[in-house]
C-alpha cells in the first residue's frame, strides 16, 4: 500500500505544479480524494478541490473561465470587419472591443447628424439598432429638435425651451400656450406636430387640410363657398362647392380611411359608417348636375401630403395650380380664422357688413357672426347681434331714411311706401345677394 501524503509533502507538490505562493489551503490535508477548501492568492477566489486535481494541473475555476472566455472572444480587428461587412463605411469603431455586451464608442459617419459620437453594445449595433440622432432616438440641438426641424410649431403655442428639449415625435407631455387667447393646456408634442392644433377653445373649428384647401381656392381667385348645404343633399353638407364649375370638394381625414381610435367615443362614426356616407353624398351630388366630384386624401395633415393629394386630383386638371404658393397654404392652415374675422372687422370701413366679411373669408353669414361673438367674449373685438344692423331704404338713389332694424322697416314699408318689403329680401340686398327689391336699394348702417 502507498504511503499517505502529509500535509506538508502535498504543500510541497503543490507548489511544484503551480508555483510557489500560487494557493494556499485552507484546511488541513487529509488525502488526495478528500476536498479541502483553498484559496487562489491571485484573484482570491475561494472554493473546496479534490487535492489529486489540483496536483494534475487543474487550478482556479474562476480564473479557468475567464481564460476560455478570452480564449473564444473576438478582437477589435474581427468586430470592425463585421462592421463593414454590414454597414461598409457607415460607422467607425472608435472603442476597443471587450465583449458582445460591453459598450464601446461608435461614430456615424454623417453628415446629417454631424458624425454623431456614442456608446452602444457591439450586439446592438450588429443587431441594426444604428445612430441614435438620426433615428430621433437621441435628441440633439442643432440637428432634430423641434426648433431644428419644426419651428412652425413654436407659432402655435409650444416654448423655445421645449422646442430645443424635444422632437416632432416626442410622446411628453408639456404645457403650451395658445398665442391667440393666453390660455394654457397640456397636450402631447406628437399630437400637436400630427394634427397640427392644440385645439384650443379659442379656435375656428376648420381643421389643417381644410384651411390649407381655402388658401389654394382663394391663390386660384376662386369663388367658392364652405360647408355647402344645397336643397338635393338631404342636409348633408359638402366642404366646398365651386359653383362656376359644377365642382364640390370632400376633404377627408384619417377617419375616411381607417378606424381611429377614440373617433367613434368623441361622436364620430366608425369606419364602415363614415365610407358609406360618403359613398351616399357623392351618388347624391351626381346625380344632382355636380360634374366635377372631388376626394381628396388629407389623412395626412403635413405640406407635401396634402400638396401632393392635390396635385393627382383633378384639380390638377381643372385649374392651373403652377402658381400656387404651397407654403402661403401652410401658414394659412395654421392660423386661427376667427382672431383674422376680428381683425378685419376691428379694422372695416364704415359700410361694411358681416355680409361683406362672409364674402372677403368665404364663409357664411352665420360663421361670421359665431365667430365675432366669440371674439368678443375673448376681448378681440366689439360685436353684438343687434350691432351695425341700423338699415338705410334708397330708391333711385336718394335715401329714404335709416331704420332700427330690418324688422322694423318691414313693418312701416306698406304704409310709408305703399309696398310690403319683407325682411329676407331687405337682408339679401344688404348682403349683396340681390341688387335690388321691387325698385329699392338697402344697406346696413352702424
Amino acid at each position: 500500500m502507498a504511503k499517505r501524503k502529509t500535509h506538508e509533502e502535498f504543500i510541497e507538490q503543490l507548489n511544484k505544479v503551480h508555483g510557489e505562493g500560487t494557493y494556499t489551503p485552507l484546511e488541513k490535508y487529509i488525502n488526495s480524494s478528500k476536498k479541502m477548501k483553498m484559496r487562489h492568492n491571485s484573484c482570491g477566489y475561494e472554493w473546496n478541490v479534490i487535492p489529486n486535481s489540483l496536483l494534475r494541473g487543474i487550478g482556479c475555476p474562476k480564473c479557468g473561465i475567464k481564460r476560455r472566455i478570452k480564449s473564444r472572444r473576438k478582437t477589435t480587428e474581427e468586430f470592425v470587419k463585421e462592421v463593414k461587412e454590414k454597414y461598409g463605411d457607415e460607422y467607425t469603431v472608435l472603442g476597443e472591443y471587450k465583449g458582445n455586451k460591453r459598450k464601446l464608442l461608435i461614430r456615424h459617419n454623417c453628415g446629417k447628424c454631424n458624425n454623431y459620437e456614442w456608446e452602444i453594445t457591439p450586439n446592438s449595433l450588429l443587431r441594426g439598432r444604428g445612430c441614435p440622432a438620426c433615428n430621433n432616438k437621441e435628441i440633439i440641438l442643432g440637428f432634430n429638435t423641434i426648433w431644428d426641424t419644426d419651428r412652425w410649431m413654436v407659432d402655435l403655442g409650444i416654448s423655445e425651451e421645449d422646442a430645443k428639449r424635444y422632437s416632432r415625435c416626442s410622446n411628453k407631455k408639456i404645457t403650451v400656450k395658445c398665442p391667440d387667447c393666453g390660455k394654457e393646456k397640456k397636450i402631447t408634442v406628437s399630437n400637436l406636430y400630427s394634427c397640427k392644433s392644440i385645439f384650443c377653445p379659442c379656435g375656428d373649428g376648420k381643421s389643417y387640410p381644410e384651411k390649407f384647401i381655402m388658401s389654394v381656392l382663394e391663390q386660384l381667385d376662386l369663388e367658392f363657398e364652405t360647408e355647402y348645404k344645397a336643397k338635393w343633399s338631404n342636409n348633408k353638407r359638402y366642404d366646398f362647392c365651386i359653383k362656376k364649375y359644377d365642382c364640390i370638394i370632400e376633404v377627408n381625414g384619417g377617419q375616411h380611411y381607417s378606424n381611429i381610435s377614440n373617433f367613434k367615443l368623441l361622436g364620430g362614426r366608425t369606419l364602415e359608417e363614415e365610407q358609406i356616407n360618403d359613398k351616399f353624398k357623392k351618388e347624391v351630388a351626381l346625380k344632382n348636375g355636380i360634374k366635377n366630384y372631388i376626394e381628396l386624401d388629407c389623412r395626412e395633415s403635413n405640406l407635401e401630403w396634402i400638396k401632393n393629394s392635390i396635385l393627382h386630383s383633378e384639380l390638377a386638371k381643372l385649374f392651373d395650380l403652377s402658381k400656387v404658393d404651397w407654403q402661403q397654404c401652410a401658414e394659412f392652415a395654421n392660423k386661427n380664422i376667427v382672431k383674422e374675422v376680428c381683425d378685419y372687422w376691428n379694422n372695416r370701413k364704415d359700410n361694411e357688413t358681416t355680409g361683406n366679411l362672409a364674402k372677403v373669408f368665404n364663409l357664411s353669414v352665420t360663421t361670421i357672426r359665431n365667430y365675432l361673438k366669440k371674439g368678443t367674449k375673448l376681448d378681440w373685438c366689439n360685436y353684438t347681434a343687434n350691432f351695425g344692423k341700423k338699415v338705410e331704404v334708397f330708391k333711385d338713389n336718394k335715401s329714404l331714411g335709416i331704420f332700427s332694424s330690418c324688422a322694423e322697416l318691414e313693418r312701416q314699408s306698406e304704409r310709408l311706401f305703399g309696398v310690403k318689403l319683407l325682411i329676407s329680401s331687405i337682408s339679401a340686398v344688404c348682403n349683396e345677394n340681390l341688387k335690388s327689391y321691387k325698385d329699392f336699394t338697402f344697406k346696413y348702417r352702424r
